[in-house]
């Protein structure tokens, strides 16, 4: 009886042949997955974003509320303690720093849309952004407690 060696085993071609289409394919896949998995934090850091600014509004909303009593000048009061409008701001963020872009007194006008109005002191129009030249912002109209407050007197 005769013995049939039989070869066992890959060619150096067969596995040179197998790591470049491994490498084709590799190159493929960067090239195509690359853009996508570098721009994945754009909508994480826009959503931290937004929650950041109802944080902030939340907190305005509750400190309005709870610590504001309803007089003629309490809303006027408020205005003053929000700070400096386009100044970098930290009262009401826990830490993190937002922007003021808009703070003023506004009153309905005949057609039912706000006007400014720096004599009554019924609503206050508040702006808040993340970032002082661009982003996400944040408006809220605040009104006053004080039921004998006139728009009418005083402009729009």
């Amino acid at each position: 009886m005769s013995k049939v060696s039989k070869d066992v085993g890959f060619t150096l071609i067969e596995i040179i042949a197998t790591i470049v289409l491994f490498g084709l394919v590799a190159v493929m896949a960067v090239s195509f997955f690359s853009s996508g998995v570098t721009r994945t934090d754009i909508p994480i850091t826009q959503l931290q974003a937004d929650a950041h600014l109802q944080l902030v509004l939340e907190n305005m909303i509750a400190d309005k509320e709870n610590s504001y009593s309803a007089n003629g000048t309490a809303l006027k009061n408020f205005a003053d303690a929000l700070g400096t409008v386009n100044a970098s701001q930290s009262t009401y963020g826990s830490g993190r720093n937002y922007y003021l872009s808009e703070k003023r007194f506004v009153c309905p006008n005949v057609s039912n849309s706000f006007q400014s109005n720096g004599t009554a002191y019924q609503f206050l129009l508040v702006t808040i952004k993340d970032n002082v030249n661009s982003g996400p912002s944040l408006s809220y109209l605040f009104s006053s407690n004080n039921a004998n407050v006139n728009c009418a007197s005083g402009g729009s």
